[in-house]
């Protein structure tokens, strides 16, 4: 789900900022370089959270889809399942398509693109579509700004969709980006 929307959770969630966590400082080509005391303090204080429900029953996630680069680390600072990225789920659709026929949409190709995300990638070598640094969702996300145009959004992301499935083929679609899933319906309709 979308952190800033959240109708697109299929639970109910709570919310813990994390500061310093900015989109400058987390989607980064040298994620070693993030101070991320604010997310272990989180989980540790999450630990005592709900104790009423089983350890199975609860998920942290994170609202980075960058964050896969702890995926390891933090999962062993907790007994609920954490899940960092969605990019987890891509050795699973590996399992069921060959590369080329699963796309990862992502807030930044170059940055996944970089050495320090090769690993969670594992050798993918299907397509990877950042968003365009002109398309207002960009703007808004990279900028951190509170206003977004809904519509205008929606626009520029069935303009990446719109040529990206005219280049690649593709039967899965993973969103790194978790500010993408208010616009699945985008991509449904192609």
């Amino acid at each position: 789900g979308d952190i800033a929307c959240r109708d697109t959770y299929h639970r109910p969630v709570g919310v813990q900022i994390i500061d310093r966590a900015q989109v400058a400082s987390v989607v980064n080509a040298d994620p070693n370089g993030l101070d991320i005391t604010g997310f272990t303090s989180a989980l540790a204080s999450l630990e005592n959270i709900g104790a009423d429900i089983t350890s199975k029953d609860q998920i942290i996630s994170t609202s980075c889809g960058f964050m896969i680069y702890f995926q390891e680390s933090f999962s062993k600072m907790t007994d609920k399942t954490f899940i960092s990225s969605s990019l987890i789920a891509l050795p699973e659709l590996r399992s069921r398509f060959p590369d080329p026929e699963i796309m990862v949409i992502t807030f930044d190709a170059d940055v996944l693109a970089s050495p320090a995300y090769q690993p969670a990638l594992d050798g993918f070598a299907g397509p990877v579509i950042g968003l365009e640094k002109w398309m207002h969702l960009y703007e808004v996300i990279s900028q951190d700004l509170v206003d977004l145009d809904f519509h205008k959004a929606e626009l520029g992301m069935d303009q990446l969709i719109t040529a990206a499935l005219r280049r690649f083929p593709v039967k899965a679609i993973i969103l790194e980006c978790t500010n993408l899933p208010p616009y699945k319906h985008v991509i449904r309709r192609h």
